[in-house]
């Protein structure tokens, strides 16, 4: 028996095809209102509802002036869903939400296209790195309204990720190291441990700043990172010139909770302010604070320090993220391949 095919009414559609949520469509007054259902059913169901309502001249709903959900409505809701959720990357999050919604926030969020994400990205001078970052916010933000059934898809997924150039290893040479010290000396003091534990480590910058003294152990020589970026914890050992610098600041310690502070006591979130004076002050040209990570683990590598220990040291997800460094070390990769040379009899 053939296969009955389902009525089709003008004023029901499905939005996305596939989606499995449905919407109707109806006017009052010459006036376009729409309305998202859910299933087919009874998105038949409410239309025929509005038509009866409509010849009856019943008032409509206050909530139908709009066609749905504002995109601000939705970011508040993934800001929400962040913070419930103590997400380390809250604070970005938020900054570039923030940004966001200065040109998105009155959208309408189902009716933002792929084409306005991906426009809106390209009107700026970001690098390709910090474009992808704005649109993993989009990204998270629909993922979570899509959850709730706010919205009927994601844009953000049709948008092309930009291509990322993460081959850039600047690290400090030894005369810009005594040019840089130099100035900190003169200029900030107070900031030397910062840079003695940042060189010393590797930590990234945002494991730096949010260390408190709860995970530093003096007597064991380590450091214990928690929640980092890759998604584990792990341990870093100090070494004599970092035990140094933070016995210093444990001496002068206000409390126990973040070890690194400003001049005035009150907890510092970056080095931006003084990093980049001293920078300039030492003459030394293209460099940012995480060329000290890059520093330290181009160190390891040019020490003889095998890859692997590099790795756990560095707290890279993946092998191939520190072998980036490899070509760092040219005496041990001499020395490699004169092993293939025949022995002399």
């Amino acid at each position: 028996m053939p296969r009955k095919v389902a009525r089709k009414e003008r004023g029901v559609f499905e939005k996305v095809p596939g989606s499995g949520i449905w919407w109707i469509r109806f006017k009052v007054k010459g006036v376009e209102h729409r309305e998202k259902v859910g299933r087919r059913g009874d998105a038949m169901k409410l239309y025929a509802m509005r038509r009866a309502d409509v010849v009856r001249g019943v008032k409509m709903p206050a909530n139908m002036k709009h066609k749905g959900v504002k995109f601000s409505e939705i970011a508040q809701e993934a800001i929400d869903w962040y913070t419930n959720h103590e997400r380390r990357d809250l604070r970005n999050f938020k900054s570039r939400m923030k940004y966001i919604l200065e040109a998105f926030g009155d959208w309408v969020a189902d009716e933002i296209k792929p084409s306005d994400i991906d426009s809106w990205l390209g009107a700026h001078e970001w690098s390709p790195a910090t474009k992808n970052r704005y649109k993993n916010v989009f990204g998270k933000t629909y993922k979570i309204a899509l959850a709730d059934g706010k919205v009927t898809g994601n844009p953000a997924r049709l948008v092309e990720q930009r291509a990322e150039n993460n081959a850039r290893i600047r690290f400090l040479s030894d005369d810009e190291e005594k040019r840089l010290r130099a100035a900190i000396t003169k200029q900030f003091p107070w900031h030397m441990p910062e840079f003695d534990v940042a060189l010393n480590t590797g930590m990234r910058l945002s494991e730096q700043y949010s260390l408190e003294w709860s995970q530093v152990s003096l007597t064991r020589k380590r450091l214990r990172l928690e929640k980092t970026k890759n998604g584990s914890d792990r341990e870093i050992p100090l070494n004599k010139t970092c035990l140094k610098a933070l016995a210093a600041l444990h001496a002068i310690r206000p409390h126990d909770g973040r070890i690194f502070q400003s001049k005035y006591g009150k907890d510092l979130n970056h080095p931006r302010g003084w990093f980049d004076l001293a920078i300039a002050q030492a003459k030394i040209l293209n460099f940012r604070w995480h060329d000290l990570r890059h520093t330290f683990i181009s160190r390891l590598v040019m020490k003889d320090v095998n890859l692997r220990t590099v790795q756990e040291l560095a707290g890279h997800k993946t092998i191939s993220m520190t072998t980036r460094y490899a070509h760092l070390a040219p005496e041990h990769n001499q020395a490699a391949i004169e092993k293939l040379d025949p022995v002399s009899a």
